[in-house]
């Protein structure tokens, strides 16, 4: 028998990225033949591929395609109702395709998701889609090192030149501020998340400021409190808020979770809502019409991202996209609409 390079066992991608000093992404991008990779790192990758008799994972006729027609999903975390919206409408165009889905859930962990991204990768999918809410740096140098093509969903790239598609988040938290602004709130509060890299809180932070402005309050009067983006946090965030600002008699939360938190706050407090308080969402998850009061929230369109995605990278599959393109990707903002229900109403007189 051949040596292995001493391991007892059949060698992983793990293995020839630590031999040849170069990431797992760059050991899939040799062995797969793409360009941009540096002669004498070829040379090296593909000498410790064969001192460690290391075979790619997949059928025969995978590997003779450069094709498993397979796409590598990563969302930030599957228990968030909003993120099996997304699944859904990527498994569905990815069916009518020929693709099929491999999942992983990061479960909110940085660390979890570049380990799945890794996974992915040595899987052999033909492409990436990445759901995250907070890209890291470390997101932005693994994508840019990426041994496939990648679109990024829910979040701008990290990468000036790899796809994204995200809601119009200024657009929804303008809607949602102009909502309780038109109902005659004027002492307004907000839960957001302490991820400094989520773009949507700021950009929807944003939106709720430039109609503060609009409507001639001052957005500084705006109360910002962290949640966690789940329910116990929400609940926590809107007891602190109205807590610390008893005139408070509207809440805009990050998302739908957070804003279910927030009612059972409010409800601790003994503020009845809408007649004391409103509360608005955001998402429109599943559950949102079916929680005591029906949830207002900012509805994103789940299917029109994951088909943009998809679709998106599939023409980057079927191009044969370079490793590292030139010219700047698209960032596409998906439209958002408000859907009221019987969390928010009239402004509680004076």
């Amino acid at each position: 028998m051949a040596s292995t390079g001493g391991l007892s066992r059949p060698a992983t991608i793990r293995d020839v990225a630590a031999r040849a000093g170069v990431s797992t992404a760059t050991v899939s991008r040799t062995l797969r033949g793409n360009p941009g990779v540096e002669p004498a790192t070829r040379k090296r990758v593909q000498a410790a591929a064969r001192d460690l008799r290391y075979r790619p994972s997949g059928v025969a006729r995978s590997l003779k395609l450069r094709s498993t027609s397979t796409l590598g999903l990563i969302v930030t975390d599957i228990e968030n109702p909003y993120f099996p919206q997304l699944v859904r409408a990527v498994e569905d165009i990815a069916r009518l395709s020929g693709y099929s889905v491999v999942l992983a859930d990061g479960r909110r962990d940085p660390e979890r998701e570049i380990q799945s991204l890794e996974l992915l990768a040595e899987r052999q999918v033909d492409g990436l889609l990445i759901a995250s809410s907070a890209l890291t740096q470390r997101h932005g140098d693994w994508i840019d090192d990426r041994p496939c093509p990648v679109v990024v969903m829910n979040s701008a790239s990290p990468v000036p030149t790899v796809p994204a598609v995200l809601s119009d988040n200024r657009a929804g938290g303008r809607l949602a501020a102009e909502h309780l602004l038109g109902l005659g709130h004027r002492k307004l509060a907000f839960i957001a998340t302490p991820a400094s890299t989520n773009l949507a809180v700021d950009e929807r932070l944003e939106g709720i400021r430039e109609a503060l402005v609009e409507a001639s309050l001052d957005p500084a009067d705006l109360l910002v409190v962290d949640g966690d983006g789940g329910v116990d946090g929400g609940e926590a965030a809107a007891q602190s808020a109205l807590t610390r600002e008893t005139g408070t008699t509207a809440l805009i939360c990050y998302n739908d979770l957070t804003a279910v938190g927030a009612l059972r706050g409010a409800k601790a407090l003994r503020r009845a809502v809408p007649a004391d308080l409103s509360v608005i969402g955001f998402d429109d998850i599943d559950i949102a019409p079916y929680v005591e009061p029906p949830l207002t929230t900012v509805r994103q369109d789940a299917g029109a991202i994951g088909a943009w995605a998809v679709r998106t990278l599939l023409g980057l599959i079927a191009d044969g996209e370079p490793a590292s393109p030139q010219g700047d990707a698209v960032e596409e903002r998906v439209p958002v609409r408000l859907v009221v229900r019987s969390s928010t109403g009239p402004a509680p007189l004076s």
